[in-house]
This record gives structure tokens, C-alpha cells and sequence, in this order.
């Protein structure tokens, strides 16, 4: 008789065989008392009928399919078949429960299956290790043992194969199983993704992650990161939310549908965690005997894992090339504007495109117009409106940075106390000494546009760190408590991050209240203290920008670790800012004079930034390069924004040009 090492892929013509042997012993039995409890469902006569007639080699093709993408051996390719045999025709059902002596067992139990397949070089202890926890066929959730009773023998229970795998071997596909429960996975592929420009590199870094031999977890976080990861993998994606990483029947199906599918499995829902929840995933994470894979929305959902070391890649926005090209595809409709004012995601598009097609469509249009695709892209963009932390990416360096030195010294400061602050204070001691935490506390003030913004990033950019930036005018609530949860849920979210907290407009809470006048005071003084305490317990670096010092409450200064003044720039900055802002490709005319520039026009470096951005503009307009009457107008303007004369004192021999842009505010000395 053919044994289960020896089959290749008629498996159900050797389980028809052996059940017609086993059948054949049973009905040879005469005089065996249990006759007459089989009679009572099947006669011996019939079961030796439908032994000998099931015929269900049919399903041999779909099961090799199964064999191959599960990876199996023959042993568990025969124990595989006894046990989906009554999911492929009833008639299976009825010789088990013939064989088990029971109307109501139509499953297989261990015991069975060791008993069908042990003889011929299968020993019944090889058969029923085929159902142990670490076992293939149980390890890719193929099969489980059910348990009714806790009463039935542990060799007796019932084998169920899994429902995704029995509407596989149907040949039903999805559809069968989806009309049933709803299933806990979900799908992504790169379908939709388009070209990936300026997204090559996201791509690769993740192919090469994915190549890697090492048990760390990959995160990949950013828009239209599981189209990325589908495409770097060359497959689609099963989707399982973290969650779901302790409940093993979850688990176990995901894996199953990736193994018949050929997909890669997937955890998302990152964002979701609660702080709590953190740790025991970590710790499931860990246990796992496969690197997991996860994905996030966005960086601030990576956060969820900072606890624990991980292959971090960030996915970048589409181009703007990429935005509108997936726009034109899926509107069917000029989108240059629309793809230029709204910086959406692939995903995002496809919502956006499909809210301004149902908008021209109910306007008797076939193809939307500028208003449909903005309605779209507003619908699609209108969730992430209330962020309360921005990302402010680390653009600039030191050289981009102008200030006086004793400032840069103080910088330098902060930068080295970021650096070194586990040496210094844990390995040197300092921790004991000073008992202190590791986090640092810093003031930047000074005049809008003098630089506080940048010298953060500069900061971020040198040490490698995240930098956040919060509007503390937009977390400072009226409602009692409420400026608290706000605060609460950013440094919630930065805990364990690294990150630099950049916190602007603080005189918003900080400003002189320690005068209680009424309740309202009161509790402001109590969303200060509790700032104060979060702020103390973070490990990072938390730095609040002025613009008015004088607002800040003295007793609060002196419990900062470092007050930077930024001062307007002098001449020789102001003439240095003017060349940093005019890039060496933009086409500058021979007539630019900075000196004068610099020495007439008391500007900060915000308000120089914007000039020569005007400026270049206006030149782009006229077809011309940036030339110096381009750079006057634009400081005419400035002036204007802020209210300032624009005197001819000041402009000298370039005042005509100021005159002739009527730029000149109402009220200002034209000459």
C-alpha cells in the first residue's frame, strides 16, 4: 500500500483507500456490540458503499496548490487531507462519524487521523505531532483542535481546518468566507500607486530593510507607506492592527492568508495604542518567531514604538510631478492647480477624486471643474486639521544660522548638554550629584523673524533629532482643563520620542498672572505649574519662543536651563542674511548692491527672507533676473507690511522705484 512518503499529489485516493480498509475492518466484525450504535445512523452496508464510491480526487489539484504555498510535507499533506475531507464533501462526514462511533462527530480527531495513515513507515505518534503547537500544519493556523468539553480526551477532541483554507480548497476563493463573519485582515497592494517619483529611495531602503537578515522590527511610516512597502516587496500586503497580535485565532488566519496568498503579512493601527497597550505588544513583537512589519500613517504613530529599537523608514510625500499626474489619472481632469495647492497623499487623491467626480456627475458634468477637484481635495485633507504638533523638518546648519557669537556659544551649549547628557550625567555621575532630570528646558526670545524657528532646526538638524513645533495660542483653552488635556496629549505622544518640542507663541501661557484676580488666573497659574511639571518629567528638550520676554513671569525664567536672546541683526549680519537668501542658481543682476541694502534697510532676518522671495517672484513675472529694483520694491513692501515710512532718506537714489510701484503706504514721505 502506497505510504504518505511516498505520495505526490493524489492524496484522496489514498484517504479513499484507507478508509475503505478501515470500513472493511469494522464491517468484518461480527457480533461487535457497537454495531448496533452504528446502525442507528449508517449500516455497515452503506458505509461500505460510500467507501467505495466517494471519488473525490477532484479536489488533489487544489490541495498541491495548498501543499506548495504552505509549505508542507507529505506526511502533513496527508494529514492536511483527512482533516479537510469533510469540508470538501458531506459523505466524509458521515464514514467519520462510522469510524468515531458517534452521529454527531463528522471531524476528525487526532486519534483518527494517526489511525488512517499510521502502517507502511508511519508510525501513529509521527501522525499526531502533525498537532503539535510548534507543528507546520498548526503554525500556519491550517488546522486547530476545537475543545467542547475540557472533559474530552485531548487525542479525541475535533479537528477543524480553517475556514479561509477550506474556502480555498473549494475553490470559492474570498467570496465564500467574506459572506460569513466579517474577517479581522484587511488588504493593501501597490494598485493605484503610479509612478513613485521622488519616492524611489523610500522604495529601496525598504527592499533592502526587508533583505536583511535580523529580527527587528520593520516601521515604515508616512503617506501611502503599505503601497510602498507592497511595492519594495513585489507582493500585496495582509493588514492585521497591532492588536490583534494577542489573539492568536486572528494571528493565525493573517498568516494563513499571506502563506495561500503569497502576501506579506503586516501590522498597522499604531496610532491607536494606547500607552498601556504599548508595552505588551512590544513584548508580543518580541515573542514572534517571524520579523514583524509595521505600518504607519504617519511619523507620529511610530512614536507608539519608541520604547523598543526598530528599522525606521519614513515615506515621503508624492512630488508634486506624482500629485498631479495620479490626479489627472483618476479625475480625468487638468489638475495642476489643485495638485499644487494641496499636498495629499496617493491614498488621499484617490478619495479626493472620487468626491469630485460624485460632485461634476450631480451636476449633469462628465468631468469635474477647478471647484469639484478642490471640494474633493479639501474633503480629503479636512482630517488633519486638528494636529497640535507640526513636524518642522531640519532644513538649515550652522552656516545657514546668523547671529551674534555669544549666541551661537549658547547654542553650541544646548547642543553639546543634548549630546552628552547620558555620559555626563549617568557614566560621570552627575545624575547622583545634582539630582536632576535629563531633560532640558530652554527660552528662545526675541523679535519675530530674528531667527528662534531656524536656530531649533539647526539644532535638530546637528543632533538627529525630531523636531515638533506647537502653538501654544491654539492648545491655550478658555474651558477649565481643557489647556491641560491638550498639553497632556502632546507630550503623551513625544514620550520616549527624543524629540525637541519646540513650543511658540509662549507668552500665550506664560505671560505675568501671578496676581489672582478670579477664578480664570487662578487656573491659568495652574496651567502654568503643570506645563512646568511635564515639561521637568520629559527626557528631552522642550524649548518655548517669545517674541516679548518682558511677558514672561521672572520666577518662571529662573526655572529654565537656558535663555537665548536673539537681537536684530546688526550690518555685517544683515548683509551676510541678504547673500544666504539669494540661492547661487537664481539669476541676480549685476546693479544688486547688499551693502547698501544691508546699512539702509533695519530689517530682521524673517523680514529679508521674504524680500528676497518677493523680489525673486516679481523678476520671475517680467522675465528678467532679480535685479535691485526688484529688491526695493520688495523692502517698500515689507516696510509697508509693518507699518514702517518708507522715507526717501532711506531709499536714497532707489526711491523712484519705490514710487513707481505705488507701494508706498498711506502716510509715508514719497518726496
Amino acid at each position: 500500500m502506497t505510504s504518505p512518503a511516498e505520495l505526490t499529489t493524489n492524496w484522496f485516493a489514498f484517504l479513499d483507500a484507507r478508509l475503505l480498509t478501515a470500513v472493511r475492518a469494522i464491517a468484518a466484525q461480527d457480533g461487535n456490540p457497537d454495531d448496533a450504535l452504528r446502525g442507528l445512523y449508517i449500516s455497515d452496508d452503506q458505509a461500505l458503499a460510500l467507501a467505495d464510491d466517494i471519488g473525490s480526487q477532484d479536489a488533489d489539484p487544489l490541495l498541491a496548490t495548498a501543499v506548495d504555498r504552505l509549505r508542507l510535507d507529505a506526511l502533513d499533506a496527508a494529514v492536511l487531507a483527512v482533516c479537510a475531507a469533510p469540508e470538501l464533501h458531506p459523505r466524509y462526514g458521515r464514514l467519520y462519524a462510522y469510524l468515531q462511533d458517534d452521529v454527531t462527530r463528522r471531524l476528525p480527531s487526532p486519534r483518527l487521523v494517526a489511525g488512517l495513515l499510521s502502517g507502511d513507515g508511519v508510525e501513529a505518534s509521527d501522525a499526531l505531532a502533525c498537532f503539535a503547537p510548534d507543528a507546520r500544519l498548526t503554525a500556519v493556523g491550517a488546522i486547530r483542535l476545537l475543545v467542547p468539553d475540557p472533559a474530552v480526551p485531548l487525542a479525541d477532541r475535533p479537528v477543524k481546518v480553517a475556514d479561509r483554507l477550506a474556502a480555498f480548497l473549494l475553490g470559492a476563493g474570498k467570496g465564500l468566507l467574506e459572506a460569513g463573519a466579517p474577517a479581522a485582515i484587511r488588504r493593501a497592494s501597490a494598485e493605484g500607486l503610479g509612478r513613485i517619483s521622488g519616492r524611489e529611495d523610500a522604495v529601496q531602503e525598504v527592499a533592502r530593510a526587508l533583505r536583511t537578515d535580523t529580527r527587528l522590527p520593520l516601521v515604515v511610516c508616512g503617506p501611502d507607506a503599505p503601497a510602498i512597502v507592497a511595492t519594495a516587496a513585489g507582493m500585496a500586503l495582509v493588514l492585521l492592527d497591532v492588536r490583534d497580535l494577542s489573539r492568536p485565532e486572528a494571528l493565525a488566519d493573517a498568516q494563513l492568508a499571506c502563506a495561500l496568498e503569497h502576501a506579506l503579512l503586516c501590522f498597522d493601527g499604531l496610532g491607536d495604542l494606547k500607552p498601556a497597550e504599548r508595552g505588551r505588544l512590544l513584548e508580543q513583537i518580541g515573542a514572534r518567531h517571524e520579523r514583524s512589519v509595521l505600518i504607519g500613517r504617519t511619523r507620529a504613530e511610530a512614536q507608539a514604538l519608541s520604547e523598543h529599537t526598530v528599522l525606521l523608514v519614513d515615506v515621503p510625500f508624492p512630488s508634486f510631478a506624482e500629485r498631479r499626474e495620479t490626479w489627472e489619472r483618476l479625475a480625468g481632469a487638468p489638475a495642476t492647480d489643485v495638485a499644487a495647492k494641496f499636498r495629499l497623499s496617493v491614498e488621499q487623491i484617490r478619495a479626493a477624486a472620487e468626491v469630485s467626480r460624485v460632485a461634476a456627475d450631480a451636476r449633469g458634468l462628465g468631468t469635474p471643474e477647478t471647484g469639484d477637484l478642490d471640494l474633493g481635495a479639501r474633503h480629503a485633507s479636512s482630517s488633519r486639521l486638528g494636529d497640535l504638533a507640526v513636524r518642522l523638518s531640519p532644513a538649515y546648519g550652522w552656516e545657514d544660522l546668523v547671529v551674534p557669537d555669544r549666541q551661537r556659544d549658547l547654542l553650541h551649549s544646548i547642543s553639546a548638554y543634548l549630546r552628552h547628557r547620558d555620559r555626563v550625567l549617568s557614566e560621570w555621575g552627575y545624575e547622583r550629584t545634582v539630582a536632576r532630570t535629563q531633560g532640558l528646558k530652554v527660552l528662545f526670545a526675541g523679535e519675530s523673524g530674528t531667527g528662534k524657528t531656524m536656530a531649533a532646526q539647526v539644532l535638530a538638524a546637528g543632533l538627529g533629532l525630531d523636531l515638533f513645533r506647537v502653538d501654544l495660542a491654539t492648545v491655550v483653552s478658555k474651558y477649565i482643563g481643557e489647556t491641560e488635556k491638550n498639553l497632556e496629549r502632546i507630550f503623551a505622544a513625544a514620550d520616549g520620542s527624543n524629540a525637541i518640542l519646540f513650543f511658540d507663541e509662549a507668552d500665550a501661557l506664560f505671560g505675568k498672572r501671578s496676581e489672582v484676580s478670579d477664578s480664570h488666573d487662578r487656573y491659568a497659574n495652574i496651567e502654568v505649574a503643570y506645563l512646568l511639571q511635564r515639561m521637568e518629567a520629559y527626557p528631552g528638550a522642550v524649548i518655548l519662543a517669545t517674541n516679548f520676554k518682558r511677558n514672561i513671569d521672572d520666577a518662571f525664567i529662573r526655572r529654565l536651563d537656558f535663555v537665548v536672546d536673539f537681537p536684530f541683526p546688526e550690518i555685517e549680519d544683515r548683509k551676510r542674511i541678504w547673500r544666504l537668501v539669494l540661492p547661487r542658481e537664481a539669476p541676480v543682476a549685476d546693479d544688486v548692491d547688499l551693502g547698501f541694502l544691508a546699512a539702509q534697510f533695519k530689517l530682521s532676518g524673517g523680514a529679508i527672507r521674504n524680500c528676497s522671495l518677493a523680489a525673486a517672484f516679481r523678476a520671475a513675472d517680467e522675465g528678467t533676473a532679480i535685479e535691485m529694483r526688484h529688491l526695493v520694491r520688495a523692502v517698500a513692501q515689507e516696510y509697508g507690511k509693518q507699518g514702517r515710512l518708507t522715507l526717501e532718506a532711506d531709499f536714497e537714489r532707489f526711491h523712484s522705484f519705490v514710487r513707481g510701484a505705488g507701494s508706498t503706504p498711506t502716510g509715508s514721505s514719497a518726496g
